[in-house]
């Protein structure tokens, strides 16, 4: 959850169905709740799995240099998931 942000990257904008910071900040702030022995409500865990969904159909729409990147940011999202 250290690596810098993409540079090829444009800061707030969409791609895909996702916004380039918001799917990242939300997935982390999942997993960290997780990560501390934090269970998810309901609600979040569906939030979760519906923001991990809609990356996963967006990481072809980041610049190639990026999709490293939002492929570890998904990685997170399934961990946390199977952990939740």
């Amino acid at each position: 959850m250290t690596d810098p942000f993409p540079e090829s990257v444009q800061t707030g904008e969409d791609y895909g169905e996702v916004n380039s910071v918001l799917i990242g900040a939300d997935i982390y702030g999942w997993a960290l709740n997780v990560s501390k022995g934090g269970t998810l409500s309901v609600e979040d865990r569906t939030r979760l799995q519906r923001a991990a969904a809609e990356l996963e159909r967006s990481l072809q729409t980041f610049p190639d240099e990026a999709r490293l990147y939002y492929e570890r940011v998904l990685q997170i999202a399934r961990l946390a998931l199977a952990e939740s």
